[in-house]
């Protein structure tokens, strides 16, 4: 049976955001949602990792970036040991920590662009000279000024990397990426409003001031990916959310999600997760029971 995310308060106290360290003998952290970013640096520990509409293997060491109201939760099998298997740091902090319009300064730009990123969630690559890790275990010597400014440098460094993994999809997180250009953030928002009907490529082309050709053209040189293969994406990750938080039936979720035709809902949903519909409801449901 699919959940809805928990809702967590974060605490914040006297301060403007919230570092924290803590140990397990396993992870058993619920699928749960909070308004503020996250920055987890997950040291130690294996087993499953749930943000959106992605679900893998966890196992640390892993740096994630998680914007706003995304859900998520980590599961990890008991140890045979009662030996610590399992720690993580965690920061925690509002996206107006530092004023409403901090990130939209020139200066800070390059970070406002990496959070606006991270609302489908970020997986930074760590090699062994990545100094990222090091610097997130200092922070938590530091007084809250120190932290401030060492918060901003540490996210000023990952936002001047290339390698990164955004792991849930836009059409389970339909939080726009306001660094894309005035003329493809209007096509993806008229993707977002209209994937559930029958969207084909001359009604976005259409809608684009183009024809098929040459909008075919430009939306691959921009997303790297077709236009077909990126409604499907859409629609594929809005399925994995009706699947992770409504009751409705697999051929239910199949039209909601525009699709006409179950077995090409099947077909595309296989390719796109590398598991049927049901394999993810069953998955999903083991993390949510077990955590939950």
């Amino acid at each position: 049976m699919p959940h809805d995310p928990l809702f967590e308060k974060v605490l914040l106290s006297e301060s403007s955001f919230l570092v924290k360290e803590e140990h397990f003998t396993r992870f058993d952290i619920p699928w749960h949602v909070h308004p503020e970013f996250e920055l987890t640096l997950i040291s130690q520990g294996r087993g499953t990792i749930n943000l959106g509409d992605y679900i893998s293997d966890l196992q640390g060491p892993m740096l994630l970036l998680i914007g706003p109201n995304l859900p998520h939760s980590w599961y990890g099998q008991e140890s045979e040991k009662s030996d610590l298997i399992a720690q993580q740091i965690v920061i925690q902090f509002p996206p107006d920590f530092l004023g409403e319009h901090f990130f939209e300064n020139p200066a800070f730009r390059g970070i406002g662009d990496l959070l606006k990123k991270s609302y489908r969630g970020l997986l930074f690559p760590l090699s062994d000279h990545h100094k990222v890790p090091g610097r997130i275990k200092g922070i938590l010597q530091m007084n809250d000024f120190e932290r401030t400014l060492e918060l901003l440098n540490i996210l000023y460094t990952l936002a001047q990397q290339k390698q990164y993994i955004e792991l849930s999809s836009m059409g389970y997180s339909t939080q726009l990426n306001k660094t894309e250009s005035v003329r493809l953030n209007a096509i993806y928002a008229f993707i977002l409003e209209h994937f559930r009907s029958d969207l084909d490529l001359n009604r976005v082309a259409h809608y684009a001031h183009m024809t098929p050709q040459a909008f075919s053209r430009y939306f691959k040189e921009r997303t790297r990916r077709t236009f077909v293969s990126f409604l499907n994406e859409v629609r594929i990750g809005y399925a994995c959310r009706l699947l992770t938080e409504s009751d409705l039936g697999i051929s239910r979720i199949c039209y909601e999600s525009g699709y006409s035709n179950l077995s090409n809902f099947n077909r595309q949903f296989k390719r796109i997760k590398a598991m049927t519909p049901s394999e993810y409801t069953r998955g999903f449901d083991k993390v949510t029971r077990l955590t939950g």
